[in-house]
């Protein structure tokens, strides 16, 4: 019974705060920039960014230590396609190492010596073209067109080799490759960071919000955790709306094909809009004042762009960043919503990324739900 009461207590000083909250939204001008005009004006301009979708003519350098008919067919031909521009670096293999890492290249092509000979030989010799993971796209896409390239001589060549031997070439398997992903094939990674870019940018705007409304409470009132909720919670749904509107936005601009659930992303949505309001709630219950929350916000989003795979992938970084980035709401909500697009995700794996982003609130409420009190009071 008493269970009882104190749910029916926390409920009505919930819905008393909702209530109150809904009128204002939208009277202070502030709050306009701050949850519709800055979000839009900022993903216009990633969109923008990315709207070629690729990136094409990227420095890539070679070293020809044979020097061959084929070799020099090998670097004209990938020299023609539209992702990679090369640079003869001669044999000089370290200085083009040099520059991988100081990014004025983004690959290196090296072929061999007694490369064609080796062809022909039937030694099957290896041509290398390695890149930088760490410039994710711009890496990625220096080297599309190489795997064409190489299967594309693997079969002339394999028809050569065969006549000169008198052997008959066997037969291979027809196989049809049905590509059912988010875009293109080809433009795949760039969207991602797009995608990205956007789903983590909201997250700013979240804190920042969350913060403000915190120090904003009219001082009329007696703050309790159950009215403080209220007051977030149609900011909560605010915000989960605009994610998924500009998600729907790339979405029908790219052409692109959703294969999973559009509710179950919007369920992601919320509980990482629930998870980005429960930080700022943190950041605000413990600074001295309003400004020193504000520049924790700057520390928060670097960590986040830094450790959550949108600049480097998960895999080129050590343990330590992968236990940081285990740590963030982002990396999950990302995870999970691009899973969303790509495939058909199960609800049980769904369901299990939005019990991970609820653990943030409630942790958070366990460490902060008397000193926030105390902090609106003294504010």
């Amino acid at each position: 019974m008493e269970n009882r009461r104190l749910i029916l207590d926390f409920w009505h000083r919930f819905k008393d705060a909702f209530n109150d909250e809904i009128p204002d939204i939208f009277k202070r001008f502030t709050f306009h920039w701050l949850m519709w005009i800055l979000p839009l004006i900022i993903f216009v301009i990633i969109s923008s960014i990315f709207y070629r979708g690729v990136l094409f003519d990227l420095p890539v350098g070679y070293v020809d230590q044979d020097k061959s008919t084929l070799s020099r067919e090998i670097v004209r031909d990938l020299n023609a396609g539209a992702h990679a521009n090369l640079f003869n670096y001669d044999n000089q293999l370290k200085s083009a190492e040099r520059d991988l890492e100081k990014a004025k290249i983004y690959a290196i092509l090296y072929i061999p010596p007694n490369f064609e000979a080796d062809v022909l030989a039937g030694r099957q010799p290896t041509p290398m073209l390695y890149y930088n993971a760490l410039y994710y796209s711009a890496g990625l896409y220096s080297i599309m067109d190489y795997s064409g390239l190489i299967a594309s001589l693997n079969t002339q060549y394999r028809t050569t080799m065969a006549t000169s031997v008198g052997l008959p070439v066997p037969k291979l398997a027809q196989v049809n490759f049905n590509y059912d992903g988010l875009f293109n094939a080809s433009g795949n990674s760039m969207y991602f960071q797009q995608f990205s870019a956007v789903v983590h940018l909201l997250q700013l705007f979240v804190v920042t919000t969350t913060i403000y409304i915190l120090s904003r409470l009219p001082k009329r009132t007696r703050p309790n955790y159950p009215f403080v909720l209220g007051k977030l919670a149609p900011y909560t749904i605010w915000y989960t709306m605009l994610l998924m509107f500009e998600i729907a936005m790339l979405v029908l601009f790219s052409d692109a094909r959703v294969s999973g659930s559009p509710f179950a992303m919007m369920l992601v949505v919320f509980f990482y809009v629930i998870a980005a309001q429960s930080i700022g709630i943190l950041l605000y219950t413990f600074t001295k004042n309003v400004l020193d929350a504000y520049t924790y916000i700057g520390v928060l989003v670097g960590l986040a762009l830094t450790y959550s795979g949108v600049v480097v992938p998960e895999l080129s970084m050590p343990w330590i960043a992968r236990f940081i980035s285990s740590l963030e709401p982002l990396t999950y909500a990302l995870n999970k919503l691009f899973d969303l697009f790509l495939r058909h995700s199960s609800y049980i794996s769904v369901l299990k990324t939005c019990a991970i982003l609820m653990i943030y609130p409630i942790i958070i409420t366990v460490l902060v739900r008397k000193r926030l009190v105390k902090r609106l009071h003294s504010q």
